[in-house]
């Protein structure tokens, strides 16, 4: 009877131990798959984050700003002369 016994517990805990290998995987296989996911939206997100700093790199540059100034606010480039005080 003891014997039986600990078969049925053996194999038990056998049905058990293969249930939480195969939960144990199923889940590895989603976090790999989120992983993934990450991973790509990762990608685009420094993709996107270089586009804006040439975008910034190319509306800042001084000629542009300096352009934009005289044409559209009529403002007008200012010489300082050399040796002459005010």
């Amino acid at each position: 009877m003891r014997t039986g016994f600990l078969i049925l517990l053996l194999a038990a805990l056998a049905f058990a131990s293969s249930i939480q290998l195969v939960v144990n995987r199923h889940e590895a296989r989603s976090l790999f798959v989120q992983l993934q996911t990450l991973r790509a939206e990762e990608a685009e997100i420094n993709r996107e984050w270089g586009q804006l700093l040439l975008e910034q790199a190319t509306w800042g540059t001084q000629g542009r700003v300096e352009t934009i100034a005289r044409e559209q606010l009529s403002m007008i480039t200012y010489h300082r002369v050399p040796g002459r005080h005010q």
